[in-house]
């Protein structure tokens, strides 16, 4: 786990992550890699969803959400996260097979929301009102 030395200096974020190959696997590993990365992850339930948009696989995606705290700015967030889904297995040739072995996008930042579509995925809401329900964001 990250040092955590000034906590004035903790941003707190919103990822959400998504899988259709090697779901659970994947998962597990993602987990293990977010929480070493970031201070003080909750991880939502995890969700199994249709896959949206124009799709090359009907493989359902293993959705969920991540809540935590950094000290990164959203440029260095998004850089970890790619790095993330490469070490989760993610490669260009399976991505044009339709083959997600991860895909982690940051939601928010503070206040600030990103990727604006997925926030009306239905799975987003639930999940998001999950954790405002328990108090985690």
């Amino acid at each position: 786990m990250p040092n955590s030395e000034d906590a004035s200096n903790m941003h707190r974020i919103i990822l959400s992550i998504g899988t259709n190959f090697n779901r659970e696997s994947n998962a597990k590993l993602v987990k293990e890699i977010i929480s070493e990365a970031f201070h003080k992850v909750q991880f939502s339930e995890e969700l199994l969803t249709e896959p949206v948009g124009n799709v090359m696989n009907d493989e359902k995606y293993l959705n969920f959400l991540a809540c935590g705290f950094t000290e990164d700015e959203p440029e260095q967030i998004v850089a970890k996260t790619k790095q993330m889904e490469t070490q989760c297995g993610n490669t260009e040739f399976l991505r044009k097979e339709g083959k997600i072995s991860m895909d982690i996008d940051l939601l928010k930042y503070n206040d600030q929301r990103f990727h604006e579509s997925d926030w009306s995925r239905d799975y987003v809401k639930k999940l998001i009102k999950q954790f405002e329900e328990k108090k985690q964001i």
